[in-house]
């Protein structure tokens, strides 16, 4: 039988880890929110198993567009 995973990780096309989500902490729905905000910035999702697992958040190293730039805050 598949384990169902505890959590996972965003990692940015860079290779950069941008971000954590425990899975057993997190409500459903805005799991899958955030999750879907994940893969439209272009985030590889990863799940993580096993009672305990720890990541390090960094800052994403990618070329800021500053096209990109303005429309995140329109």
């Amino acid at each position: 039988m598949a384990k169902k995973p505890s959590g996972f990780i965003a990692k940015c096309q860079c290779g950069s880890i941008t971000g954590a989500l425990d899975a057993d902490r997190t409500d459903r729905k805005d799991a899958g929110k955030i999750l879907g905000e994940w893969l439209q910035r272009g985030c590889t999702i990863e799940p993580r198993f096993g009672g305990t697992w720890t990541e390090t958040i960094t800052q994403c190293k990618c070329p800021s567009d500053s096209a990109d730039a303005q429309q995140e805050k329109s």
